[in-house]
């Protein structure tokens, strides 16, 4: 499969090979083996990752991770979705990442790049280490779309690796695609985040790894559809637990207004920045009010999930 694949980049616009540099440029030739991960939410699809060993700054590759993510993650689950390139969030500069389908396919299916995109840094946190790397996409054993994590190009180098896109084709046409169906006509989202006043320190890593899994749970759903219940996430390499619990009774609501799959993912997408910005990784709850009206209850805590839950617990 190895020597498939190199074969394959070498056939392709968008080849990069062992030997050369790394896409940016920054540093030195891509030497690392091929990882190899297989995918656990279909055995059909898979991802192959070759590293560079040129480094990327953490933060800012965890935070337009989760970002774009979530932009993934407002679309319709089977729907698919054209290439993308440069930075995520203009915040964070530093990382850009490339999406780019297999020609001569021009788009690829949202589930694909949810769940590579989720793998691919989940590796990287858990052992692969931070470089810049090229992913290529698997489904029934067929490259389906290259996904690049890299830092900033200069327009050489974008020309070189043909990942130059042009603006119509770019960020604006996968924010397009979201926005306009994330909240319910009328609504007003609000959530008002809070550190517990006895609250113990976090990992900034393992809120990270919770949030990216809470996405990853969330993806599948229709953003307009209603939260059926509670909603656990916990890590078996994470020493905390993300909770979301529906209003303080823990039931979803009687009468409207209903706390949404959209509601959800816009709360979670929102925990790394707040922490970010206030240098400070630690528990925290978040009410989340919608119309004014608080409909759940956003919990981060250190330690497994109290037993026995709220009902409804995914392991990511």
């Amino acid at each position: 499969m190895v020597i498939q694949l190199l074969f394959w980049w070498c056939l392709t616009a968008n080849a990069t090979i062992t030997g050369q540099k790394s896409p940016s440029g920054n540093g030195s030739s891509i030497s690392s083996p091929i990882r190899q991960l297989v995918g656990e939410d279909d055995p059909r699809f898979g991802v192959q990752v070759l590293a560079s060993e040129t480094k990327l700054p953490a933060t800012p590759l965890l935070m337009n991770v989760v970002e774009l993510m979530a932009r993934y993650a407002e679309m319709d689950f089977l729907s698919r979705t054209p290439r993308r390139s440069g930075t995520v969030l203009p915040q964070f500069p530093q990382i850009e990442i490339a999406v780019l389908p297999a020609p001569p396919a021009r788009s690829v299916e949202v589930r694909l790049l949810v769940w590579a995109i989720y793998a691919t840094v989940i590796d990287m946190v858990y052992g692969g280490g931070f470089y810049e790397s090229e992913v290529a996409v698997f489904w029934d054993d067929v490259i389906k779309a290259h996904v690049y994590f890299t830092l900033p190009m200069d327009d050489h180098l974008r020309a070189k690796y043909q990942i130059k896109i042009p603006t119509s084709d770019n960020n604006t046409a996968l924010q397009e695609n979201t926005n306009s169906t994330v909240q319910p006509v009328n609504t007003v989202f609000e959530w008002h985040p809070i550190y517990r006043p006895d609250g113990k320190n976090l990992l900034p890593r393992d809120i990270f790894v919770l949030v990216l899994g809470a996405i990853k749970v969330i993806a599948p759903h229709r953003v307009l559809d209603q939260v059926p219940g509670p909603m656990d996430i916990v890590s078996n390499r994470v020493d905390a637990n993300l909770q979301v619990i529906l209003d303080r009774t823990h039931l979803r609501r009687p009468v409207p207004p209903f706390l949404r799959f959209g509601h959800a993912l816009e709360a979670v997408r929102r925990i790394p920045g707040w922490q970010l910005e206030r240098h400070k990784f630690a528990e925290f709850f978040a009410s989340i009010e919608i119309n004014r009206r608080p409909v759940a209850v956003i919990l981060l805590e250190k330690g497994p999930m109290p037993a026995p839950g709220n009902g409804n617990v995914t392991t990511v």
